[in-house]
Order: C-alpha cells, then structure tokens, then sequence
C-alpha cells in the first residue's frame, strides 16, 4: 500500500511539473523583437499583447466590424512600428516637395506581410473582406509612415536629427512642444478623455504652404503628421497611451461621420486596444493552480512517510 501511495505521489509531481515548466517558457508577455523582411527594410516590435489585441477585436468572426477592429488594429500596428518610424540615419533625407506623405507602397507592403505572418504563425485569422481587399491596407486603410516622408514643421524637428546622424548612426526625430502636449491630454480613454486628446491633436498641422493644394490634400498632411505624432506617442508610452489612441483613430479614420471626427460615448461601448494588465492577470491567474500541486504533492509524500 505504501509502495502504491508512493507511487500516485510521483505520478502528481509529474503532472505539477507538467503544468508549471510550460507556462514559464511561455509567458504571456515577451520581450519586444525586432520582425524583418528579407530586404531588411521594414522592423516591427511585435508583442503577445499585440496579438491578444488583435485577435479580440478583429478575429473570431466571419466578417470584419470597421469601427470595431480597424482602430484596434492600427493602434498596434503603429505602436510596433515607433521605433522605426522615428529613427533618422545619415542615409535618410526630407521628402522633395510635393511628394504624397506616406512610405512607398512595397515597403508599407513588406510590413504589413510581416505582421500577418507573424498572425498566422499564431492561428490568429483576420477575415478578407473579399479577394482582392486584405484587411489592413484595403479595409482599414492603414498606412505606415517615415518621418523623413513627412513635413511637419510643427510637430517635429528632423533637420537637428539629420545634422546629428551625419556623423553616423541613427537619432530620433525631436518632438515639438504641441506634441509633448499629447502626453497630459491623451492618458484618459473615456469619451471625455478622447475627446480631449482629440482637441490637443488637431493642433498639429502639416507643412500645407502651397495656395493651390486642395482641402482634401491639406487635411491628409495634416492627418498624416497628426498620426506620426500617436506614433511617437506610442513610442513613448504603450501601456498607458494605447487605449486613449485607439479611441482617438476611431474618431479621426473609421467615424461612422467622415467629415466629423468625433469620440465614440461611453454607452456605445467599442472595443479599446488592451494594455498589458489584461494579460498579467490571466498569467497570474495559474499560479494558484501551480500551488494546489506543490501542497498535494506535500501531503501525500508526508502521508506516505
């Protein structure tokens, strides 16, 4: 009997040593890393949080909801790629006057290749809308930015950049004053909050000098340079920012009134990109069990003595 006692009591230690070493490889908040494209050109921090995010908003159902996944989507999207957006390399230089403000197509391409891979090695599916539509360019009309593609005089300072990268390596581009403002307005995700954020964002303009531009391309300066700037943002900040942006580019791309960017009410209750409390807590959450093992395992050994 005490044979067979000693018996079961090894077989629970396995069991609890196959419940515990699993869960410490695989931890629900990795490092950052850098994902790249062959051609070395597009670099995407990528995170467990990220695809948490992702895959609560966007995923799981047979169609796509715009204003319920594309913000979530694009916050992470452009939260991944802060670090490089803002990077500024001897090798970089301002865009010739008159060129649209946005990366080339193929290298906005490559980086959003790079995500849905990284999707897809963990079954996360996003729904194509249709054949010739992916969700993120197509449907959410996402558009990754380069700061040296920008001219946003008022936002940020990348001739000093430039100058300080001559000598070699790289430096970020140096937020203005009504950027840094972001940070005191954008920490709060209620409507009031965004609504906020919102006011302190459309402060920042593009560099619209000519008379002959059209409002529709003066506004997409402008969005453009408004956007770099929750990139930076992000940058700074993802844990306590990333719920407040997605709410503000609810607002500024998928609003439901295009011409009016106003924050969705508390009551309409739209999905938020989650900060990693969410999944701290979920890690936490086995550690209770891992514990009811190591005590059952106690017992039954002092059981058996």
């Amino acid at each position: 009997m005490q044979s067979f006692t000693s018996f079961i009591a090894y077989l629970v230690f396995l069991a609890s040593i196959s419940h515990t070493v699993p869960q410490t490889l695989d931890s629900n908040t990795v490092p950052a890393y850098p994902t790249q494209t062959q051609s070395q050109i597009c670099r995407l921090d990528l995170s467990n949080e990220l695809f948490g995010g992702v895959n609560a908003a966007c995923g799981g159902g047979p169609t796509l909801d715009r204003s319920r996944c594309c913000p979530v989507l694009a916050a992470w999207l452009f939260a991944a790629h802060a670090r490089t957006a803002l990077e500024v390399s001897a090798a970089s230089s301002p865009p010739p006057s008159g060129d649209l403000p946005m990366m080339p197509a193929d290298d906005s391409q490559k980086c959003v290749n790079s995500l849905q891979d990284s999707l897809r090695n963990r079954s996360i599916r996003i729904p194509q809308p249709n054949a010739t539509c992916d969700a993120i360019l197509c449907f959410c009309g996402i558009r990754l930015h380069h700061i040296t593609s920008l001219t946003c005089p008022n936002a940020f300072n990348v001739t000093t950049a430039l100058r300080n990268a001559s000598s070699g390596g790289t430096h970020n581009a140096t937020p203005t004053a009504i950027v840094r403002n972001l940070e005191k307005n954008c920490r709060n995700a209620s409507y009031a909050g965004c609504t906020q954020c919102l006011i302190a964002l459309q402060k920042i303009k593009g560099n619209n000098k000519k008379e002959s531009e059209s409002e529709r391309a003066k506004k997409m300066f402008n969005r453009d340079c408004q956007l770099m700037a929750l990139t930076w943002l992000l940058g700074r900040n993802k844990t306590a920012y990333i719920p407040t942006v997605s709410a503000v580019l609810r607002a500024v791309m998928y609003s439901a009134h295009p011409h009016e960017s106003t924050c969705s009410p508390d009551q309409e209750n739209m999905p938020l990109a989650v900060d990693s409390l969410r999944y701290e807590t979920s890690k936490g959450s086995s550690s209770p069990l891992r514990l009811f093992w190591i005590v059952l395992v106690i017992v039954l050994i002092l059981f058996c003595m």
